[in-house]
């Protein structure tokens, strides 16, 4: 419950904060999502359950610093137990990540860096580590779309968890200035072993974005 106010705090702040053109550049964004879970140490069932993810990510024009991002997911889950006893236990992943933007020309963007994720699995396991990021952007020229791909992964201790998704993406304005909304949709995959214990979640997406 924790992460969620923080992250919702996060969100507010910059939606709210003033715009710096050229300078500073805030992307904001909150998807919708269909998730199928799985557990290694189930003696249930678990029901699709639709949940909420959200990141934000503050990028800027000096050179030798990371740019820095914020992911949260929503990953809890409604399970039927053995006698017909429903529960949802919560589980989440949340992501800080620092990453530099490698290239962007136009038509293809690349980020690459690392994360520090916190993880819960429905067993209300807990466990934080260390991964490598990477995200790719490919813009379809004239269009205002983009496909777009993301992915956090690795871990430097036994605990380990990735995070991928894929997807396309269209922007109303994307000359402007200010302000530019995207809407977005595609798929996304998410693992995590805890005491090798494993949860997967997975399914598809849709959200909006903005860019400040």
């Amino acid at each position: 419950m924790m992460k969620k106010q923080i992250f919702a705090a996060v969100i507010a702040t910059a939606i709210s904060m003033p715009t710096m053109a050229d300078f500073l550049g805030v992307y904001a964004g909150i998807d919708y999502r269909t998730t199928a879970t799985t557990f290694s140490n189930s003696n249930g069932d678990f029901e699709d359950t639709n949940n909420l993810s959200g990141y934000i990510a503050l990028e800027h024009f000096i050179p030798l610093i990371p740019n820095a991002k914020l992911k949260y997911s929503d990953l809890s889950a409604e399970y039927n137990a053995i006698g017909g006893i429903k529960t949802e236990p919560e589980s989440s992943a949340l992501s800080g990540i620092l990453y530099y933007e490698l290239f962007d020309n136009g038509l293809f963007e690349f980020d690459f860096g690392l994360a520090y994720t916190s993880l819960e699995d429905i067993s209300a396991q807990t466990s934080s580590i260390g991964q490598v990021y990477g995200a790719a952007k490919v813009h379809l020229p004239g269009t205002g779309m983009h496909v777009f791909a993301e992915g956090t992964g690795g871990s430097i201790s036994d605990d380990k968890a990735t995070d991928t998704e894929l997807g396309l993406a269209y922007t109303f304005n994307p000359d402007s200035l200010l302000i530019n909304f995207s809407v977005r949709a595609g798929y996304r995959l998410q693992e995590m072993v805890i005491n090798d214990l494993t949860q997967e979640n997975k399914g598809l997406f849709a959200g909006v974005e903005a860019h400040f």
